[in-house]
C-alpha cells in the first residue's frame, strides 16, 4: 500500500450488538473521509453474523479474534484508527494496550473499566435489571434495549432490529459470556497511545457518564460531551459525533 494511503478505520460495537446495529453511521463517516479510506467492521464471535459461534470469555480474547479478522480483510502493515462503543472501547483499549504500534488513534465512546468505576456505575441498577428480565424470559429484548439505550422513541427501529435478531439470534451463553468479560474488564491506567478522544452523553441511562469522564481523566485525554443523547450516540447524534471525531 502506498504511503499517502489514508489509515485504514475500524469501527467495533459493543455489548451483544452486530456490526448491523452501528445504522447509517459508517455510511455518514465513509462520506466525510476520503473516498479511499478502507472502513471495517469486525463482527465479534456470538454476535449478528456470527451468531452460531462461541464468544471468548474475555476482552483480550475478543480483542485477538477481531484483529485476526482486520487482517484478514485488510493486508497492510498501516496503523489504524479505531472508533469504538461500550465494550468495543474496552476490546480497543486492550489492542492499543497490547499492540500500540498498530493504532495511530483511538476514539473510545461511554465506556467503562472495572478498575476505575463501580459496578453500579457501570450499568445503573434498573438498567441491569430491565435487561436482565428480558434476556432470561425472551421477550423483545431489542425494544428493552433501544429503551436503554436511545433518548429518542425508536418504535420502527426497533421492530428492525427485532427482525434481525429473529434471524440471527443470540444465545444466553454467549450474551453471559459478553457480560461476564465486560464487567472484570481491567483497562490500562494511562493511554496506551499518543492519540485517544473519549466521548460520553449525559443523556445515557445504561452508564453513568462519569465512568468514560474517570478514564479520560485518568489518561489525560481530551474527553467530547453531549448534552442530551443516550448511550447509543452513535445512533442519537450521529453528525456530532462524526465531526467531533473528525476535529480531534
Amino acid at each position: 500500500m502506498a504511503a499517502d494511503q489514508p489509515s485504514p478505520w475500524i469501527l467495533i460495537r459493543g455489548l451483544i450488538r452486530a456490526r448491523y446495529h452501528w445504522g447509517d453511521f459508517p455510511t455518514r463517516l465513509q462520506q466525510q473521509l476520503p473516498a479511499s479510506t478502507p472502513l471495517l467492521m469486525p463482527e465479534l464471535a456470538g454476535n449478528g453474523e456470527r451468531w452460531r459461534e462461541k464468544t471468548p470469555f474475555s476482552i483480550h480474547a475478543m480483542m485477538l479474534d477481531l484483529r485476526q479478522q482486520v487482517k484478514n480483510q485488510h493486508h497492510s502493515d498501516q496503523p489504524l484508527t479505531l472508533v469504538t462503543i461500550s465494550m468495543g472501547a474496552m476490546i480497543g483499549a486492550e489492542w492499543a494496550r497490547c499492540f500500540p504500534d498498530e493504532v495511530q488513534a483511538l476514539h473510545m465512546i461511554n465506556t467503562s473499566f472495572s478498575n476505575l468505576s463501580t459496578p453500579w456505575s457501570r450499568m445503573r441498577a434498573r438498567a441491569f435489571f430491565s435487561l436482565s428480565a428480558t434476556l432470561l424470559s425472551g421477550r423483545d429484548l431489542e425494544a428493552a434495549i433501544l429503551r436503554w439505550t436511545s433518548s429518542q422513541p425508536r418504535n420502527a427501529l426497533a421492530k428492525e432490529w427485532k427482525d434481525y435478531a429473529q434471524r440471527h439470534p443470540l444465545s444466553l451463553r454467549n450474551a453471559l459470556a459478553q457480560l461476564l468479560a465486560a464487567s472484570r474488564y481491567h483497562g490500562p491506567l494511562s493511554a496506551p497511545v499518543s492519540n485517544v478522544h473519549l466521548y460520553h452523553s449525559l443523556g445515557d441511562q445504561l452508564v453513568n457518564p462519569r465512568c468514560t469522564a474517570r478514564i479520560a481523566e485518568r489518561w489525560q485525554s481530551p474527553l467530547s460531551v453531549h448534552q442530551r443523547a443516550g448511550h447509543d450516540l452513535p445512533l442519537d447524534a450521529p453528525e456530532w459525533l462524526i465531526n467531533e471525531i473528525l476535529q480531534a
